[in-house]
This record gives structure tokens, C-alpha cells and sequence, in this order.
């Protein structure tokens, strides 16, 4: 599907805003976890509006996610180049009232960076970005904390994958939740699971060929998940993560973005687990979402979602005027 069939696809006003210089861009955006007498609020809605968290000049910020350490909150997120057209990992510190500290560059690479997963395993931290634009999974290994890491492994994959989460952590593995896009329509995906061995796996497991005798063998091994992924076949415009699971309710939560065929990253859908099964809680839409600041309908999507005991952040697309460089 070509951007000349998105366009006449478009809403008339939004398309016009568009031919006259506008574009879209992301903000990070944050407020208290709404409180509520007798039951969790449901995710995202209602309450107070979200506060937009500073940016920089030339770069848009998306894919908040959350990492604590040492009793402080740190937020991870895509920092977009508007003039290298490419994404990187930024790091800021995020207080309990939701002020921010400065950004700084976390991982660059010569590829779009995006959807920065951090986490603890085994005694040290770790981070799996967004690296589809490389055709890779890359697991990087926090050398000096928040702005130093090292490429620990990279996982050539025969697909763009995107997003990947956790679903579940041993000392010896890791479960990964990430998707896979169409190659010939992005806004397509389907789910992929991966298990992230600690160690080299016996010869008979590892796919593929064998290392040369004289090669060390790799610390890692990523198999992917076949009964899952075999159940999980088909593309479509839901089965894409918005956000690391969380707890809500006694209920585990699974945040996804909701594409249409013309449109990327409209609304989120909330999923609960049920047993071995999703099902749907609820959904926040662009026009049920407020964030100060930002004309109602200026705001064209939301992306990402993400929480813990104190704040709830947000990204959301939004029509402006942008300039790409100071």
C-alpha cells in the first residue's frame, strides 16, 4: 500500500494541514496516577490532563519507558533526528511530581534506534532496543550508568522486528514479546515470541550452522518460540506493544497500539490476561486523552503507554509546524 493511497485515504483537513507544511511528530507527556475510591481507574483516561515533558530543539521524543534504580526513576526513550531522519536512546531522571531532569544520549547507532526495554538480569542491566532497520535483535549491556553500554550480542533475524518486551525472566533466560512487520505494508504485524538462552546451547539445539571449531561460542543463543509463533501466523493492525506489562487490578495488563490501514499507532488497546488468553479491558483514544498544551485536535494518535506506583506517561502524535535544526 503506497503513501499515495494513504493520503487520499486521509482525513480532507488533516491532508491539507499536511500540503501546508505540518507534520507529525510525538511528545512525551506525563501526570499522577489517578486515584480512585474502591477500584483501580482504568489505564490512560479520565482524571487530569498529561503534562509534555521537555524536549530539544530538531529531535521529538516517543517510547517512554520506565527503569528504576537506587530508589530514582529513570525514563528511556526514542529521541527522533528530524535531520538525520533517524532515531536515538535518550535518559532522563523523572521525579515523583513528574519534573524532568536533562536528556542525554544513552546508545547511538548508525540505524534507527527506537522502544527501549531496560532491565536487570543477573546482577547487571541490560537494554533491548527497537533495531529492526538493522534486521537484528541486539542485547547491550550497561557498562557505566545510564550512558554507557556495549553491544553484548546481536541476533541476525530474517524479519524487521519491533518493540519487544518481557514476559518472563530466569537466571538462564529470557522470554521476549515482539513483532514482526510485513515487508510490504509496515502498518501490518503479527506476534513473534523468543527465548533468550544465558550460555551457549547444546550443538543440536543452536539453528543453523555450526561455528568454526576455532570460534568461541557465543554467550547467547535466541530461539524462537515455534508454538506460539505457529499459532500467531497472521498479519494484522493490533498485535503490536505499547508498553511493558504491568499489574492492575490483581490482573496482569498488556498494553498494545491499534493501527488502520491508512493510519499508524491510532489508539492503545489494553489486553487482561486471561489464563493462557488476552482479553480487551478498555481503549484510549486520541480524542479521550488531554495533554496541556496541546490543541484536542491537533492530537492524531497515541502511541505508547507506560506506569508505575506514582506516574502514568504517554506519547502522542500530534500535527504541528517543526523546525529540523536550532
Amino acid at each position: 500500500m503506497n503513501q499515495l493511497y494513504r493520503a487520499l485515504h486521509m482525513p480532507p483537513q488533516r491532508l491539507l494541514r499536511k500540503l501546508t507544511g505540518e507534520k507529525e511528530i510525538y511528545t512525551i507527556a506525563v501526570r499522577p496516577l489517578p486515584a480512585a475510591e474502591g477500584a483501580e481507574p482504568l489505564p490512560a483516561l479520565g482524571a487530569a490532563p498529561y503534562t509534555p515533558l521537555p524536549g530539544r530543539a530538531g529531535f521529538w521524543y516517543a517510547d517512554p519507558l520506565l527503569y528504576r534504580r537506587g530508589g530514582a526513576r529513570w525514563l528511556f526513550a526514542e529521541a527522533m533526528d528530524l535531520a538525520a531522519g533517524k532515531g536515538r536512546i535518550e535518559v532522563c531522571t523523572l521525579a515523583d511530581d513528574g519534573t524532568a531532569g536533562d536528556w542525554q544520549v544513552a546508545l547511538e547507532e548508525e540505524f534507527h534506534l527506537s522502544f527501549p526495554t531496560v532491565f536487570d538480569w543477573n546482577g547487571e542491566t541490560w537494554m533491548i532496543p527497537e533495531t529492526g532497520a538493522d534486521r537484528s535483535l541486539r542485547l547491550y549491556r550497561c557498562v557505566e550508568f545510564p550512558a554507557r553500554w556495549e553491544l553484548a550480542q546481536r541476533f541476525a533475524v530474517d524479519a524487521e522486528l519491533c518493540d519487544a518486551i518481557l514476559v518472563d525472566r530466569t537466571p538462564d533466560a529470557l522470554t521476549l514479546l515482539c513483532s514482526e512487520v510485513k515487508a510490504d505494508d509496515p502498518f501490518f504485524v503479527r506476534w513473534r515470541r523468543l527465548v533468550l538462552h544465558r550460555g551457549p546451547l547444546p550443538r543440536s539445539e543452536v539453528p543453523g550452522a555450526e561455528p568454526p571449531p576455532e570460534e568461541a561460542a557465543p554467550p547467547f543463543a535466541l530461539l524462537p518460540d515455534e508454538p506460539f509463533n505457529l499459532q500467531h501466523r497472521e498479519f494484522d493492525l493490533v498485535s503490536r506493544n505499547a508498553g511493558p506489562l504491568f499489574v492492575l487490578g490483581g490482573q496482569v495488563i498488556h498494553p498494545t497500539q491499534v493501527s488502520t490501514r491508512v493510519d499508524y499507532g491510532v489508539y492503545l488497546q489494553f489486553l487482561a490476561r486471561r489464563g493462557s488468553s488476552e482479553v480487551p479491558l478498555c481503549a484510549a483514544l486520541p480524542q479521550s486523552v488531554t495533554i496541556a498544551g496541546v490543541d484536542p485536535r491537533d492530537i492524531i494518535g497515541i502511541h505508547t503507554y507506560c506506569r508505575d506506583d506514582v506516574l502514568e506517561i504517554i506519547d502522542g502524535r500530534y500535527l504541528t509546524k517543526v523546525k529540523t535544526s536550532e
